[in-house]
């Protein structure tokens, strides 16, 4: 039986088969890159054509182990890999390249483990970084909307309180223009009992100054003296009346105006609550939007885990 070198080519595992001639089987190691001294160094091209050709020749090899699994795809497959009959050339320069190959291969099986891990790190940091973002915006858009509910309800009061102002600003505008009229009527009466005043002072003096001691005319003197005295206890009184309604309506004005003063500060109280509770409806809409963006764009799958399969090797026995 011709012995065979151990040779390495990368694919896949190839058990023993039950045939009636024992067919070697070929076994891969793993042996590192031997690295170039200074004299190899010199000669780096001649080697770069030796490794040209070798490379044609693994591939032919490779090309050759293909097409003979190809026709034993109906056969059953064992859980460790293929059962193929191959012949493989046995030129050392193409074991070496088969074992640099298999060597490639375990490191990109490692590297691509490594890679698996980082991303697998990676994910973990971003899903937590979510989860404490998701928390933070979650107790900021908690506390605006506490803001916003505040100012709602303190708008409401003031809004109340606005149309209780307004409405005692209505009652007190009605008074005073009642007693505005009543005013009016006073000071229209008091003008006429001036008159009768005037008139009665001006016959009095007429009776006066004819002296004459006739009966009547005395009579008449004192009539007019009751009747001028009557006028001005009642001119007394309406002045009197006059002065205090005068000074209601004084007061009543005064609490208008400082009614209206309430009022227009209410109003520009209101104005501004409106104003933040907009704000903030529009910074909690602005905020609800970005998370919802957030979660939709930002949110890590689940990365598939990658299986770290063993590096395939042929062995010839």
């Amino acid at each position: 039986m011709s012995k065979f070198k151990p040779v390495c080519i990368g694919v896949y595992v190839i058990s023993e088969l039950p045939l009636t001639n024992r067919i070697p089987q070929l076994y891969c190691t793993s042996v590192p890159r031997v690295p170039q001294t200074e004299k190899e160094n010199t000669s780096s091209v001649k080697m770069l054509t030796d490794e040209v050709s070798q490379i044609q020749e693994v591939r032919y090899c490779l090309k050759t182990l293909r097409e003979q699994m190809a026709t034993r795809q109906n056969n059953k497959f064992p859980a460790n890999g293929y059962k193929v009959s191959v012949t493989l050339p046995t030129n050392p320069a193409i074991v070496t390249n088969c074992k640099i190959v298999g060597t490639e291969s375990e490191t990109n099986v490692r590297e691509n483990s490594e890679d698996s891990a980082k991303v697998r790190e990676v994910s973990k940091r971003l899903y937590a970084q979510l989860k404490e973002s998701e928390k933070r915006h979650k107790e900021e858009r908690d506390r605006m909307q506490a803001e916003s509910d505040e100012f709602s309800r303190r708008l409401d009061e003031q809004s109340k309180h606005l149309q209780w102002v307004e409405g005692e600003a209505g009652e007190r505008g009605q008074k005073v223009e009642e007693l505005q009229r009543l005013l009016g009527g006073m000071e229209l009466e008091g003008a006429v009992l001036r008159g009768k005043i005037a008139t009665s002072e001006a016959e009095l003096l007429q009776l006066r100054a004819a002296k004459e001691g006739v009966q009547e005319k005395k009579k008449r003197t004192e009539e007019l003296e009751k009747e001028l005295a009557v006028l001005k206890e009642k001119i007394h009184h309406l002045d009197d009346m006059l002065k205090s309604q005068q000074r209601k309506v004084r007061h009543m004005i005064e609490q208008l105006q400082n009614s209206r003063t309430v009022i227009q500060e209410r109003e520009r109280v209101i104005r501004d609550l409106e104003e933040k509770v907009a704000f903030l409806e529009a910074e909690n809409t602005e905020m609800r939007d970005q998370i919802e963006y957030f979660l939709e764009g930002q949110k890590p799958a689940s990365p598939p885990t990658k299986e770290c399969k063993p590096t395939p090797q042929i062995t010839y026995r």
